[in-house]
């Protein structure tokens, strides 16, 4: 949290002006950080997968080469 700034007035009042930056991806806690980590390891995972198995459907299909 940022540093309050205090004015202070020549009669009997007193003013604090805090500064503070708020941006939402900046403020989440580690378990968040965390959660978000693991979904976006989750979908990379899901897209290797797929296409580990796309692979090998097209590599195990009859083979279209002649032979001599």
């Amino acid at each position: 949290m940022a540093d309050p700034t205090v004015i202070e007035c020549a009669s009997a009042c007193t003013v604090t002006v805090v500064h503070e930056l708020s941006l939402p991806p900046l403020q989440l806690t580690p378990e968040e950080g965390a959660q978000i980590a693991v979904a976006v390891l989750v979908v990379w995972a899901v897209g290797w997968g797929v296409r580990q198995l796309t692979r090998l459907i097209q590599t195990s299909g009859p083979s279209t080469e002649k032979e001599d």
